[in-house]
Formats: C-alpha cells, structure tokens, sequence
C-alpha cells in the first residue's frame, strides 16, 4: 500500500495486479493491469485502473473530483512521479454517450 499526504489528511492506495481472461473457452484474449483503491481520509474510496498494455494511463471508475476537489491536482502530481502516468482519465455516466473524459 501507499500513502502520501494531501493538505494533513493521509490518502492510502492499495494496489493489485488484476487478470481477466476472455474468450470462449480459449482465452484468446488476456487483459492485465492493476486495480488501485484509494482511501481518502479514512471514509472516501475511489477505484481506479491501469492496464499493464498501457502502463501511462489510469482510468478512474468515477469522477475524482467530488473526492479530491482542488487537491485532484497533488493526486495527479504523485502518480506522475511514483507511477509514470501521464493520462488521466474519468468515467462519466452523466453524458449523452457514458465514455471516459480526459482530465
């Protein structure tokens, strides 16, 4: 697990490698990454992806935005250094057509 401060209050992330397998018995296809839980302040968890095909991407299953607020941004500036990620993006329900959005 990781840990890293935002403004006084601890934000905890475990991380762990996922396998999903699909195909009609054969698994032709393989997905691989890890699923990362993020613990904010002891109440918040918010769930994320990165898929091992794309190692510079994270997916967010929600928006980060009603957990973190401003603070998004010292979220994304540790997972740039300690995990190289340089894409961030969100899943949105809300929109005409449900698709990630680019933040």
């Amino acid at each position: 697990m990781d840990s890293f401060l935002i403004n006084d209050k601890v934000c905890n992330i475990n991380i762990v490698p996922y396998e999903d397998k699909c195909g009609n018995g054969t698994y032709m296809i393989c997905y691989r990454g890890w699923n990362l839980d993020f613990h904010y302040d002891d109440k918040k968890i918010l769930y994320a992806s990165i898929p091992e095909d794309g190692p510079y991407l994270i997916y967010f299953r929600s928006s980060p935005f009603p957990t973190f607020g401003k603070d998004i941004e010292i979220v994304k500036e540790y997972l740039q250094e300690k995990h190289g990620i340089r894409d961030f993006l969100y899943y949105d329900s809300d929109r005409d057509e449900a698709s990630y959005v680019s933040f």
